[in-house]
Order: structure tokens, then sequence, then C-alpha cells
């Protein structure tokens, strides 16, 4: 009774065993990119390369489907333009087989790309033999966004056997570049520069508290005899332009290294990627734990050699690499891997004044500019194509087309055209908190979205890879100087010799945090009894002389910190120079 039942619903609802397969499209088919297989069906098995649902729709990996592209475009004349594509099926059965629907339709609703199987009659098909159903393609003769390009979907069904559905590409003229613009660019930039606005303001690194003393700083101690130090806490590392250099040797050796290797290195860099996202996600993770170690005091508390803070972190960034990796990159699990960069890569280096700012932005723009050129010349049009397929990381911001184009389902910037003016946002944002302002802050957040929506604008007017640094950081940096200088703030806002609370004493209001814990970590560490060894005798430490008892200076090292006269010094500096300029 079952192996009856069985046969009857394999019999009735399986797909027969043929072969499908395409010919060459006619009368010209171009495909210089790739070599994508022809066959559709074979074996009992659908070749993945026609099934669009087999790749992940929430990632904005551009679909790798099958497709044909018509060679030459013919403008003049009229009417439709048609093109043929011949679908061979093959009758591996041992009896006959009658086609009783074959059906082609878009795939996406706003395509409007006309497909008709040429067929008088539903053909019937012996064992073993073979017909050819032609494919007929009407193509407009002016082409633009909605026309030139379509995702067709084919339904084809046998008597007494299940439907099949699959699916391709086809390109009406390759040679039509469609505008890339979608309304989802500027979604994705005002969001980001929210964002990354957002980040800027919480500077001040809870997660650790960590002091370092460099060796010049250590012989310096050593001269004066110094014991007892008290040091600012660690804030992050200075940028200024060495550590534009590192980045530009950086940034070349992954350019020509994922151009020259493509496939080889995107497993490389990709786990180097998922490394950083990790660590930046922990460490993102518990500095947000950490904001609110006051009124969450439990998380504060230790279980063997970790906070519960730390448990919780690791859990949560574990977790988010965990749903990336598994559902196969959505693009908003994505967008949360990279916005843990972001704000982890802020906290950890800082920019201290203009000046800097100028020494770290301006290597970076040169070396934008070459990378543009390069592209240009090898890629041009289809470089962020070519970007996401290859390399789709959370290194890139990213928000889904609400109308999709050839290789291209998402808008993406980016997160270094991001995270480079975020640091620059760091320094006013402390600038604003110096002068009780929000002027900086608010001139430099709309040169950053300014900058974003003009290079979005020149994108769609230009197939060209501009940086987006020539529009952001210079239109940031110019904003606010000229902001610096009507309001008689450059000298300062310049030189960066004002009292920076964040970086000097970023504990200043929170008693139970004032003193850091010091780290030895590569020699350049050190606790807070920096030299053990006194060499002052403690009876020259009070003598008695012809004006009364003589204080050693000695007593009183310790009870200042090397770091305060140096705040003093620089607060006392900037008060004149406000008052000069003033004056």
């Amino acid at each position: 009774m079952f192996i009856i039942l069985f046969q009857i619903i394999t019999t009735t609802f399986a797909f027969p065993d043929v072969t499908l397969s395409f010919g060459t499209l006619m009368p010209k088919q171009k495909d210089p990119e790739e070599n994508l297989p022809a066959i559709v069906y074979e074996n009992n098995q659908m070749n993945s390369y026609f099934d669009y649902d087999q790749f992940p729709l929430l990632s904005c990996c551009p679909t790798n489907l099958t497709k044909y592209k018509v060679d030459t475009h013919n403008l003049h004349g009229h009417g439709k333009q048609k093109f043929t594509l011949p679908l061979t099926i093959k009758n591996n059965e041992d009896k006959t087989i009658i086609l009783r629907q074959l059906t082609i339709s878009d795939y996406l609703d706003y395509q409007e790309i006309s497909v008709a199987p040429k067929l008088s009659s539903l053909p019937i098909i012996e064992p073993h033999q073979t017909i050819v159903v032609e494919f007929i393609h009407s193509c407009e003769r002016q082409i633009n966004n909605s026309n030139y390009w379509s995702i067709q979907n084919v339904f084809i069904r046998f008597q007494d056997f299940q439907g099949l559905n699959f699916q391709y590409q086809f390109i009406c003229d390759s040679n039509f570049h469609p505008k890339r613009f979608d309304w989802s660019n500027i979604i994705l930039i005002t969001f980001d520069s929210v964002v990354i606005i957002i980040l800027a303001t919480f500077g001040k690194i809870y997660s650790f508290r960590i002091s370092f003393v460099t060796p010049a700083k250590r012989r310096q101690f050593q001269e004066q005899n110094i014991q007892n130090v008290d040091l600012s806490p660690f804030q992050g590392f200075y940028l200024y332009w060495p550590q534009a250099l590192v980045y530009m040797a950086l940034l070349l050796i992954a350019l020509f290294t994922s151009m020259s290797y493509k496939e080889k290195a995107e497993k490389i860099i990709k786990i180097l990627v998922y490394i950083i996202c990790l660590f930046t996600s922990f460490h993102f993770f518990n500095e947000i734990f950490g904001k609110f170690r006051n009124t969450l005091t439990f998380l504060a508390e230790k279980i063997y050699c970790l906070k519960i803070r730390d448990y919780l972190s690791i859990i949560l960034s574990t977790l988010l690499i965990f749903f990336y990796l598994y559902y196969e990159q959505p693009w908003f699990v994505s967008n949360m891997l990279s916005i843990c960069i972001l704000g982890s890569l802020i906290k950890l280096f800082k920019i201290t004044s203009l000046k800097n700012a100028l020494q770290f932005f301006v290597p970076l723009m040169i070396v934008d500019i070459f990378c543009s050129i390069y592209l240009s010349q090898t890629v041009r049009y289809e470089w962020d194509s070519v970007a996401l397929r290859y390399f789709n990381t959370p290194l890139s911001a990213q928000f889904p087309y609400f109308r999709y184009i050839y290789k291209k389902k998402c808008a993406w910037v980016s997160i270094f055209n991001l995270l480079f003016p975020g640091f620059f946002l760091g320094y006013v944002n402390r600038f604003d908190k110096h002068k009780q302002t929000y002027v900086y802050e608010i001139i430099a957040f709309f040169g950053l979205l300014v900058g974003l929506i003009f290079w979005v604008l020149i994108q769609y007017i230009f197939s060209f890879p501009l940086p987006t640094s020539i529009f952001t950081e210079v239109l940031m940096i110019l904003t606010t100087a000229l902001v610096a200088v009507q309001r008689n703030e450059f000298n300062i806002f310049y030189t960066g010799n004002f009292y920076d609370q964040i970086l000097m004493d970023p504990f200043k209001n929170d008693i139970a945090l004032q003193e850091p814990t010091t780290l030895e970590m590569f020699g350049l560490g050190s606790t807070t009894q920096v030299i053990k060894k006194d060499t002052t005798q403690q009876q020259d430490l009070v003598s008695r002389g012809d004006q009364g008892l003589i204080f050693n200076s000695q007593l009183f090292v310790g009870l200042a910190s090397i770091n305060r006269p140096q705040q003093q010094s620089n607060v006392l500096q900037s008060k004149s120079q406000y008052q000069y300029h003033n004056y």
C-alpha cells in the first residue's frame, strides 16, 4: 500500500528526468567577465546559477545569477529590437512526456523587458528526443533604468509532473550604464552622519583605566628622583602624520593584493575583518556598560577574573558575529558590527588639534585620490559592485536599494569615510565642551552631511570612483576654521592648547575612578612607584639655617601630578591668548 502511494506521489509531483540548457544569444552576445554555465537542470538537480533563491536575500553581495548580454543595441529604426535565446529540452525518460506550461515573467515588478516563448503548440517529446524552444526578448530602442536589465523567471511544467522555476538575467545593452542613484543613498548617509556624531560625543574610555609611561618620561623621573607619580588615565592614541603613513601603507597593500588575487585575498581579508569585529564589538559593548557603571553597579562585580560586564560583552559580540555568518551577511547585522567598529576606534584614537588633523588628513586625501585614479583605470564603472562582490564585510555601511540595478543591490559607503571625520568630530566636541558651546560640533556635522550629499550627487552624474574625503574632510575643516577665525579662537583651535578634560582628567567628577590602574606593557607601562630607590638621605630633608628651618623640595614630590602643572600652564596660556584676542 505504502509502496503504491509513494509511486503515485513521485510520478505525479517529481520533475521528470530532462536536461534543460541555454544556447547562444542571437544575433550577438557579450559576456566578457565570466563564463557562467548554460545548463539549467540536469541529473534531477537544479544548477545554483539559475536559482535566485539560492543567493542570500538580505545580503548586499551582488547576485551572481547567469546573465546574457546584448553586444550591440541599435538605437535607430522603429519598433522593438528582438533577441533570441534558445532553450534546449532533452527527454532522458524512457517514456513520452508532454509540455503543458511554459511561462516567462519579470522577477522584479519594476522591470519592463517582455519575453515570450516561440511555441505554436505544446510539444510532445518522445523518449531521448531533443527540442528547442526560442525565447524572444523585446528590447526598447531607448534604454533607461527600467528596461535595460531584468531578472526573468521561467516556469516549466510537464503533464503529470511538478513544475520547475528558474531564473536568469538579461541585459538589453551591455554598454548602458544606469544612473546609480536611489533614495537609499540619502537615507544611508543621513543615518550614518547622525550615528557618527553621537559616537563622537562619547570619547571617554571606561572599559579600562591604565597609564603609560614612555622611556623619555621614565628618564625624566629618574633624573628628578620622582617616586610617586599621579598620571592621567589612558584615553586613546593621538593621531597625526605617522599614523596616516601607517594607514596609507596598509590601504595600498590591501588594494593591490585584493585587485591581484581577488578570491584568494577575499578569504584572508575576511578573516582579518572578523577578528577586528570581534575585538571592537567586545570593546564597544564594554564601553556602553561602563557608561552606566554608577546606576548599574552590579556590572562592576567580579566573577573569577572578569567583571560581569566583560562576560556580557563577550556574549553580545559573539552573538553578533554568529548571526552575521549564520544568516549569510544580512545588511542590518553588518551595520551593527560597523557601528561597533566605529564606536570602538573613535574612543581608541583621537585628534588633539586642528594642526594634527591637517597632518593626518592631507596624506589620506592624497592616497584616496591615487586609489580613485587607479580604480578608474582598472574597473571604473563597476568598482563599487566589485568591492561588495568580493569584499562584502562590515567595513562598509549598507542599505538596500528600493529598486535594484544590475550588479548592485545596496547603497554603501566605507566606514573609513565616516571614521576619519568622526575623529575630527570628537575633537570639536571636546573643544566645544571647553568653550561651553555647540557651534563647532554643529558646523562640523553639517560639513560632513553636505559633503556626503555632494559625493552622492557627483557619483550620480559621473561614473567615477571619487573619494569622499575631498568633500567631507575639506568642508569640515574649512567651515570650522572659518568659525574659529570669526570667533577669535583660531589659535587655540589650531594648536589644541586648551584644557581638554577628557584627555587630561577624564574622571574629575567621579571620585571612585580618579586613580587609574597602571599597567606594565611592552616596557611602556609603569606602576605608581616609578622609582623604588631614593638617594636622598632622611637627615637631608630638613636642615637648620640662619633664617630657621629649611625644607628640602623632595618632601613635596608626589603631592602634585606630573601632568597637572602642564595642564595648568596650558589653561593659563589659553586664557592669556583668549584675553589677547579679545583685546
